[in-house]
């Protein structure tokens, strides 16, 4: 007789993300994911097969659930130049909250894990190529409204801005003061003037 599932796994999920974000993969033991999820080892290992396959349903988790929120700002089919400073404005703003301090979880597993872990590695490459790509949008869209010059770069520019995007979150994660993080926005977003 099957058993019957006593939790709801994207409840658990989402609790167990949050542990791997705060702690990262490594510092995360099974123990702490029980404690956090409420859910007995033998039950996240029944729909998770492992530490490991929780962290990288943890990583998609992160992508829908918190990437969707921010990146639908730029992904937006009439995304502009103004959706991708209301992008920057929002990334600083939630980095002084207590989940923002904490930075990317991407980013962190950027460093992290995906130097020697192929899954997790495809999971930030997927992450990092949709930022592109709304930054792309939003770009190509300012571009042919005419906010930006015809030679304008996109793909460099929309190169840029993932990168630093993915430097704020580092920045975020080491506690460094908001106005720091506003000044760093404020000089990338000046070369889109």
């Amino acid at each position: 007789m099957p058993r019957i599932r006593e939790f709801d796994p994207d409840e658990a999920l989402d609790k167990a993300m949050k542990v791997f974000w705060q702690k990262g993969y490594a510092n995360t033991s099974i123990e702490d994911l029980v404690s956090a999820t409420g859910v007995s080892r033998y039950g996240l290992y029944d729909e998770f097969e492992n530490k490991h396959g929780l962290f990288l349903a943890a990583l998609d988790h992160y992508q829908n659930a918190v990437g969707g929120t921010l990146f639908g700002i730029v992904e937006r089919s009439g995304a502009s130049l103004t959706d991708i400073r209301a992008y920057f404005a929002k990334l600083v703003e939630l980095s002084s909250s207590e989940m923002g301090k904490l930075g990317c979880l991407m980013a962190n597993c950027a460093s992290e894990m995906a130097p020697h872990d192929e899954g997790a590695a495809i999971k930030v490459e997927k992450f990092r190529a949709r930022l592109q790509l709304g930054f792309r949008n939003a770009l190509s869209n300012a571009k042919a409204a005419g906010e930006l010059p015809a030679q304008f770069d996109v793909e460099s520019v929309a190169d840029f801005l993932t990168g630093v995007m993915q430097g704020l979150s580092v920045i975020a994660r080491s506690r460094a003061n908001p106005k720091m993080m506003a000044n760093l926005v404020e000089v990338a977003l000046s070369h889109l003037q």
